[in-house]
């Protein structure tokens, strides 16, 4: 009888649970739907999404879980479809803040290559140029200068572009210009750096040769070929730069994706490897060959005056790879894979950091210049003079007649 009873006991509590976990379960997936119903078009528009309303909707609804396991299974779920939610936009947030810093940092970076730029190449193309002895690496560092000069003036339309939400109202030639001038001031520097440093090789290997013929007008014709070669290698950017009109209604200054449909990936394929081999690989192993072999023939005649002048030339080597190195690297991984957002953000950093090179070598030439004894009574001219003197005067512009053969 008791057993009886306690049976008739447990079926009346079940008769009375089952209903209310029934009812339970009804309202929980009454509410997880209409969740579903309100939150789908925010989970829809969100750019990071993992799971759509309609994916939501279908779970909830094949949902044939027994009564003690609906009620978390569900708890689950719509936590699940609020944290899907939340994250996309703190995601997008988080994203809209850091474009905001890389796009300041880049601007910031931009002045200060322009006027820094135009007003320390200015001061050495003078000193360099016109005030003091013209000799063979015044004839290097002047064209160096020149390069860079050019260049930063170019990045003035740059800077306008980033105030004009990368719209491009200066027209055709001068979008064609402003790309070719960027990649022929490349070249031309990674050139030179590499013919400044073959000169200095072969000034302690070969004194005896080198001094016969290095004159002022062999130095002329080689950084006349060196803007040939430069030119010629940026040439094919002059010509695929395009402006066009994108779907805001904006004037874009790049290579035309339009008409480069077909090709497109071949073409840029092509480009980026040209630039990354000859304007950073094959110029830096000659730069380093050359640099280990004067650094061994240094140790071996203790050439003072020379050991000074290879580590000032050594300064302007390591600050153009320096800049331009995680511009090439970053490059080369967007070839690979291009729509990464993390690697469009740093490439914007990496290539600010790339153009402010070109304002790097008048700061050197001013650091090397300047008398801390002085103090705030130097001039500019006074500095640069004293910096380009120094670095380009005496025995460090000679070969010596002793051979390390």
């Amino acid at each position: 009888m008791a057993d009886s009873w306690c049976r008739r006991e447990k079926n009346t509590n079940l008769r009375t649970v089952i209903p209310i976990v029934s009812s339970i379960n009804s309202a929980t997936y009454n509410i997880s739907k209409h969740l579903a119903t309100i939150l789908a078009p925010l989970v829809r528009n969100t750019s990071h999404h993992i799971k759509n309303s309609t994916d939501f909707t279908d779970k909830v609804q094949k949902l044939t879980l027994d009564s003690d396991e609906t009620f978390d299974h569900t708890m689950f779920l719509n936590a699940s479809l609020l944290t899907d939610t939340l994250k996309p936009e703190d995601d997008q947030a988080t994203t809209v803040g850091i474009n905001s810093i890389v796009h300041n940092v880049t601007i910031v970076l931009l002045m200060l290559t322009i006027v820094l730029g135009i007003t320390g190449n200015s001061m050495v193309i003078w000193v360099a140029g016109f005030k003091l002895k013209l000799t063979i690496t015044n004839v290097w560092l002047v064209n160096l200068a020149i390069a860079d000069l050019i260049f930063c003036f170019t990045r003035i339309f740059a800077l306008a572009r980033l105030f004009l939400s990368d719209h491009w109202p200066f027209g055709l030639f001068l979008c064609k210009f402003y790309g070719f001038f960027k990649y022929t001031n490349m070249f031309c520097s990674v050139f030179l750096l590499a013919v400044i440093s073959l000169d200095r090789v072969l000034c302690i290997w070969q004194p005896v040769l080198t001094k016969r013929r290095r004159t002022l007008w062999t130095a002329r014709v080689i950084a006349v070929c060196v803007w040939i070669a430069a030119i010629l290698f940026s040439i094919p950017y002059f010509i695929h730069r395009q402006t066009y009109i994108d779907d805001n209604n904006l004037t874009k200054c790049s290579m035309n994706p339009k008409k480069m449909e077909e090709a497109h990936n071949s073409t840029k394929a092509a480009l980026y490897s040209i630039r990354f081999l000859c304007g950073f690989i094959f110029p830096f192993m000659v730069i380093l060959i050359c640099y280990i072999l004067a650094g061994v023939g240094i140790r071996r005649t203790r050439l003072v005056a020379k050991s000074r002048s290879l580590r000032i030339l050594a300064c302007l080597v390591i600050a153009f790879f320096l800049c331009w190195a995680p511009y090439h690297c970053l490059q080369l991984v967007r070839m690979i894979n291009g729509d990464n957002d993390v690697l469009k953000i740093w490439f914007t950093v990496a290539q600010s950091i790339a153009f402010f090179n070109s304002c790097v070598n008048p700061l050197l030439y001013f650091c090397m210049g300047l008398k801390m004894k002085h103090g705030l009574k130097q001039g500019l001219m006074g500095v640069y003079t004293r910096a380009l003197a120094d670095d380009t005067g005496g025995q460090i512009t000679q070969c010596t007649d002793q051979s390390l053969d």
